[in-house]
């Protein structure tokens, strides 16, 4: 469940944002001769429905509707009586009950006068939850309902000046936080206690941190169960959400003396940043350590994150102006690990980018 505050501030992100978002969609939606598009959205997997509408799930699930000519309906799981606090949050038109999602599409479309038979598109069709998938399938089906992620994945980068300034706000948020650690810091605990104490007062929706607590040992970042003490150097990362909007930063951190190594990886993460935000990711030189490998991730679908490129292959095409968050990872030669991550926008094509909070 989230725990934080979930607000809609209308001076960081206008109406008119959203509704030039969905006509996009719509565009898009004529194009490839769809009547209607559905996105799935939960607590897992909030961030398509939420970048058409500001709506986010604090628990449950729910399906946006969206047809060529009238406001996105929310068919929602919650019960009516969070119904006000729905459109409170959200720019939407009807707010619908639906405790069986696929069935409440199904009835919507009918009731919308969409013809049985016509194609209608999903986004999240690869990852729907079984429970409501195969309803969909069968009632409406399986050949008139076609996966709409590539469509939305197309439009949803690069990103916009709000979004920006949001993701912008999310980083403070994370950066604030991670200076507040005490320097004397000895566990996990003392150590998540830091980070949520100041970024819940910070007004962040949501904070995921992953820690490893040893990187002389291991250098791969989990989320803990229990209690850890903190080795001479440890990585943290953390993820932030301000109103909707996900950043993802991390660091290896020394309790003590640096180890060597260091100075070279932190200055082969800076250039490479500086050439992400200037050209783009083609054409990175190696790590200086053993064994290294990085990553490019970005909001292109239902989930906050989506793996988008790592040093051996490309998955999703992130074009120039997209926002991405980098990750670095390295096995050094003199012994340890070593990790780091930071937000980005994207350069190539003409276009520079720029490294958030840089």
């Amino acid at each position: 469940m989230r725990r934080g505050l979930m607000s809609w501030s209308r001076e960081e992100l206008p109406a008119s944002v959203l509704d030039e978002r969905v006509a996009r969609l719509r565009a898009g939606m004529e194009r490839d001769g769809l009547a209607a598009v559905l996105v799935y959205t939960s607590f897992a997997e909030p961030a398509a429905v939420h970048w058409l509408s500001n709506f986010t799930p604090y628990w449950s699930e729910a399906m946006l509707l969206v047809l060529p000519a009238e406001a996105p309906i929310l068919l929602a799981s919650l019960t009516p009586r969070v119904h006000g606090w729905i459109r409170e949050v959200s720019h939407l038109g009807e707010v619908v009950s639906a405790p069986r999602l696929a069935q409440g599409a199904l009835e919507m479309l009918a009731g919308k006068g969409v013809r049985s038979g016509s194609r209608i598109g999903v986004v999240g069709l690869d990852s729907l939850p079984a429970a409501v998938a195969g309803p969909l399938m069968k009632g409406w089906g399986t050949a008139s309902v076609v996966d709409a992620g590539p469509l939305f994945t197309a439009l949803r980068q690069p990103c916009g000046k709000e979004e920006l300034a949001l993701a912008n706000r999310a980083l403070a948020i994370g950066l604030a936080a991670v200076a507040g650690v005490p320097g004397d810091v000895r566990n996990t605990s003392e150590l998540a206690a830091a980070i949520e104490a100041s970024a819940r007062a910070a007004g962040a929706e949501e904070v995921l941190h992953r820690v490893a607590p040893d990187l002389s040992r291991a250098g791969a970042l989990r989320r803990l169960e229990g209690e850890f003490p903190l080795g001479p150097t440890y990585a943290l990362e953390l993820s932030v959400a301000y109103k909707g909007h996900w950043v993802r930063l991390g660091g290896s951190h020394a309790r003590g003396a640096r180890p060597a190594g260091w100075d070279a990886v932190e200055a082969w993460v800076g250039e490479s940043l500086s050439r992400l935000a200037e050209t783009g990711a083609d054409g990175l030189a190696a790590m200086p350590a053993r064994q290294s490998r990085w990553s490019l991730e970005s909001c292109v679908g239902v989930q906050p994150l989506t793996l988008a490129r790592t040093h051996e292959q490309e998955f999703v095409h992130l074009p120039p102006g997209s926002l991405a968050v980098f990750s670095a990872h390295a096995a050094l030669d003199g012994g340890g690990h070593w990790y780091h991550s930071a937000p980005l926008v994207l350069g190539g094509g003409g276009l520079r980018g720029q490294v958030l909070g840089g």
